[in-house]
């Protein structure tokens, strides 16, 4: 996969094509290869490794207006971008007007964008699954942290049961329905946890047919959760989010990453100006430049980051 740099003033094109071929370094581009739009701050589940139960009752919540989204899918849709999340800090399908603004974004779109949404699967409905299935989605994760109701509801505070059913009738429903897409993914951590039930958990989405991906946690920029990691987390010193990714909370504020809970850079509002104008702005561009030259001053969210 490549990864991206920020390119000089007096880089060429020539040099550019030479950097991707030796080293499959991208420049960063104009406008956003990826953006994760938040169209609700809220969350159903109280997962361990998560921020937001440190700041649901310390911040303002709330969901996107229509009006804005429409102004981001619109922008999104006339420029080149590869993918994108209607989900951040949140469990999306708390939006009852998420598949139909799922579907309002893939007919603006370009057809390589991809369009893909993370859950925990609670509230997959079979009324939720049928409407995602006719929005155009490609991608849907589900986040699965435990295969016994004690390790799930340790890790996230939700009934297991339901949601292993939701995954089945969803499964069932693509099958009767002979739809290719949405592709179904399952994620899990690799925490102190689950770690004995991962094999078990590994033959379970096998027998489904269903792709299953194991990650390692990190610490959410400052989360500590050495009490959960089976290994040592190292401290994340070349990171290339904000070269490649744009991040749109539910009011309009551009963050700088999706692991900054408590909002401590705001690059500018997609309300006010657009997000190629954000993206490019002097402030964005310095910050950058000040995470490369290892200066924190203005990045404490970078600063303590072991992701």
């Amino acid at each position: 996969m490549s990864r991206y740099y920020m390119p000089k003033a007096n880089d060429g094109a020539i040099g550019m094509i030479c950097r991707y071929l030796l080293h499959r370094e991208r420049p960063r581009p104009a406008f956003p290869s990826a953006i994760q739009i938040q169209t609700t701050s809220l969350c159903n589940a109280s997962c361990i490794f998560c921020g937001w139960k440190n700041t649901r009752k310390s911040l303002p919540q709330g969901q996107m207006e229509e009006s804005l989204f429409r102004k981001i899918a619109d922008e999104c849709g006339r420029n080149f971008v590869t993918r994108i999340s209607p989900y951040l800090m949140n469990e999306p399908l708390i939006d009852k007007d998420l598949p139909r603004r799922i579907a309002y974004l893939s007919k603006r779109v370009k057809p390589w964008t991809k369009i893909k949404l993370s859950t925990n699967g609670a509230l997959l409905t079979p009324e939720v699954s049928e409407r995602l299935i006719d929005a155009g989605l490609r991608r849907l994760w589900v986040s699965v942290q435990g295969y016994s109701q004690e390790t799930y509801g340790q890790s996230m505070s939700l009934d297991l049961k339901s949601v292993l059913n939701n995954i089945d009738v969803f499964l069932e429903m693509k099958k009767r329905r002979k739809a290719k897409l949405p592709k179904l993914l399952i994620t899990t951590l690799r925490t102190k946890i689950v770690e004995h039930e991962l094999e078990e958990a590994a033959r379970y989405w096998a027998m489904r047919g269903v792709e299953w991906r194991l990650h390692n946690p990190d610490n959410r920029s400052g989360e500590d959760i050495s009490n959960l990691s089976t290994q040592k987390i190292e401290f994340r010193r070349r990171c290339d989010l904000f070269l490649k990714q744009a991040y749109i909370l539910y009011n309009g504020d551009m963050i700088l990453c999706c692991h900054d809970w408590g909002r401590t850079v705001v690059l500018g509002n997609v309300a006010e100006s657009s997000i190629k104008e954000i993206w490019n702005s002097k402030k964005y561009l310095d910050l950058i430049r000040e995470y490369q030259a290892g200066d924190f001053s203005n990045l404490a969210i970078c600063r303590n980051c072991r992701g």
